[in-house]
């Protein structure tokens, strides 16, 4: 991976009123926070974070290959990131819910990724699967001008039996925030059980437009 560019915050940053329209099921209720802005079509070479993610991505087929260790090396710098932001005195009331993948657990496809790297952040962070897939679906970024909230709820599921002992914060934690239509489904299922807790959407990037690519092929 090249060396982060502009496109990388070590840093936080808040989804605020100007973003929010690139990710269109979000309101402004909806509290999200990502480090890196992700192009969409840009390419693995567009950005370092473009880089980041199409690491993070690899498909666990490539598992055993070469370049499957630029997975693992994302993983590592996504949870490395994330921990330089929390403070560890916070860590007894927060709870970190993945956002499940496209694909069942135990089908070709499955990619826990995000558990992954919840997972390492930090030993003392209480990370809960408590949504899964239970019918396998297509990717976010495959049809993302076309999401359906109701036909994704359906496709998931809640394990009542972590739902015991709600936490102050719940952190939904994915790779990239696309239309915001994953987090809006997962955060009314925690509502459901969860009412009193509050809910952050945390993303490794959030995806941009390319607006300036219509503009490619004038002569001004």
């Amino acid at each position: 991976m090249t060396t982060f560019d502009e496109s990388w915050s070590g840093r936080l940053r808040k989804v605020s009123d100007l973003e929010r329209p690139d990710h269109w099921y979000l309101t402004a209720e909806d509290e999200c926070v990502f480090f890196g802005e992700y192009t969409a079509r840009g390419g693995y070479g567009h950005s370092s974070t473009n880089q980041l993610i199409h690491n993070l991505k690899k498909k666990p087929e490539l598992a055993g290959t070469p370049q499957y260790a630029w997975k693992g090396r994302a993983i590592s710098t996504a949870a490395n990131a994330i921990r330089a932001n929390l403070k560890p005195q916070a860590l007894a009331n927060i709870s970190v819910v993945p956002i499940p993948p496209s694909k069942p657990v135990g089908t070709p496809g499955f990619d826990d990724r995000m558990v992954q790297v919840a997972r390492a952040i930090s030993p003392n962070l209480n990370v809960r699967e408590l949504l899964s897939t239970a019918v396998a679906r297509e990717a976010a970024h495959a049809q993302q001008n076309h999401r359906d909230p109701a036909a994704l709820k359906s496709s998931l599921a809640l394990d009542a039996s972590k739902v015991a002992n709600p936490p102050k914060l719940a952190i939904l934690l994915d790779d990239v925030l696309t239309t915001g239509c994953s987090f809006t489904v997962c955060k009314g299922l925690l509502a459901e059980v969860w009412p009193e807790t509050q809910v952050l959407g945390l993303f490794v990037a959030r995806r941009v437009i390319d607006r300036t690519a219509d503009f490619d092929d004038l002569d001004l």
